[in-house]
């Protein structure tokens, strides 16, 4: 499902029930505006070509919400998104955000559905952001946040800096030193990219994964990633490549309780090492367990707050510009576990869920994995020069079975 590459991130929900009129679903988007600001804010050069952001007042959303109708039937309610994807976001004047309503693709024997999608300008928001939007455009109210004023694609936070830890300092040192270096041996991940993306989707239940995170006394983040590193190690051997390990950039949140709806990134990267050339699925699991150890990540977020509060705007920006460097890393990865008490959309209710990605610059494939009630979706956007990103969904399944084969 080929599309036009544009840094464009989001999500994608499927509702039961009849779908609401443009204009019905215009007034409701509205309705929330107040309590988003990251649909109100568009990216400027600001001075010394820095990035700034400025507010949008008088936002019309005919400008942004748009209606998609498919005329040709689809077996799965995922197989819309490209439809969507290939699409430029609103630009010049306008914030960089639209909201699809797309309907039409049943075959009509059916209850009636229909699928949202909202896409932003990573530089206005982050997954937590997206996670606030959907909650707040689709749960009872929750209440406004109060943020500082931003003033840049990055923005520090503005409470609880924490403490600094040396371990989590040296450990970004050294993550930004191999930043400045390749990111390991995949000559197929290495191709110019094309600029033209393409999405895969695959769903587990979310029993399986519990299950196998309780018997391997781990996360859903570890089984993830451990079935990745099995999904990439037979990507290599389809493509008669040695395995070979294999790094990621693991983003991590930064965000206190009060910026859940703040404008812009405040993000951390942790640069993992997939170990691929691991044969064994328990080895895989016990280097990934080791490298994402809970104390390791509480001291980088919380070292990485302080930080981005405490040090000088430019560096703190080009510390992360660093980190997120695609020579630091082929792949990101995501895991996201969506808390949505009762979703809805007047009488229609919300029953299927997905993250959508964006490769960085210089990047091939970006994977999320979204955890909604009873499913955990992964989804793939990868440019279609690496033409074996379609089939890592179907990967990724096989390598969560034979993890659980040897349990």
């Amino acid at each position: 499902m080929p599309g036009a590459h544009q840094l464009a991130v989001g999500w994608a929900v499927r509702f039961r029930g009849e779908p609401p009129s443009p204009d019905t679903l215009r007034r409701h988007v509205r309705a929330r505006l107040a309590d988003l600001p990251t649909l109100t804010h568009r990216v400027d050069e600001g001075p010394g070509s820095r990035p700034c952001f400025v507010s949008v007042p008088e936002l019309d959303p005919r400008e942004h919400v748009r209606e998609l109708v498919i005329r040709d039937p689809r077996e799965r309610w995922q197989s819309c998104l490209q439809d969507v994807l290939a699409r430029p976001l609103p630009a010049g004047h306008r914030p960089p955000w639209d909201l699809w309503l797309i309907r039409g693709y049943g075959d009509g024997t059916g209850a009636p559905e229909y699928v949202l999608v909202f896409r932003i300008h990573h530089a206005l928001e982050d997954g937590a952001g997206h996670h606030y939007v959907l909650r707040t455009l689709f749960t009872p109210r929750i209440a406004p946040q109060r943020s500082r004023r931003p003033t840049g694609p990055t923005s520090a936070p503005a409470e609880g800096g924490g403490r600094v830890s040396a371990r989590a300092v040296l450990g970004i040192a050294g993550d930004v030193a191999r930043s400045l270096r390749g990111s390991g041996d995949w000559a197929l991940l290495r191709r110019p990219h094309t600029g033209k993306l393409a999405t895969a989707v695959g769903t587990a239940a979310t029993r399986r994964l519990v299950a196998l995170s309780r018997a391997l006394d781990t996360d859903i983040s570890v089984i993830f990633l451990t079935a990745l590193t099995g999904a990439m190690r037979a990507v290599a051997v389809a493509e008669e490549e040695r395995p070979a390990p294999l790094a990621l950039l693991w983003p991590l949140t930064v965000r206190t309780g009060g910026e859940r709806g703040a404008v812009g990134n405040y993000l951390t990267m942790l640069r993992l090492r997939l170990p691929c050339a691991e044969p064994l699925p328990l080895h895989r699991l016990a280097s990934l367990s080791s490298q994402l150890e809970a104390g390791r990540v509480e001291r980088r977020m919380r070292t990485s707050r302080a930080l981005m509060r405490r040090a000088p705007l430019p560096m703190s920006l080009g510390t992360l510009r660093l980190l997120m460097r695609p020579r630091h890393a082929s792949l990101t990865g995501t895991y996201f576990p969506a808390a949505l008490p009762q979703p809805a959309l007047g009488e229609a209710r919300l029953d299927g869920a997905l993250g959508l990605g964006a490769p960085l610059p210089g990047q091939l494939c970006h994977l999320t994995l979204l955890r909604y009630r009873s499913e955990c979706t992964l989804s793939v956007v990868h440019d279609t020069v690496f033409a074996r990103g379609a089939d890592l969904p179907e990967l990724w399944l096989a390598a969560l079975a034979e993890l659980e084969a040897v349990v």
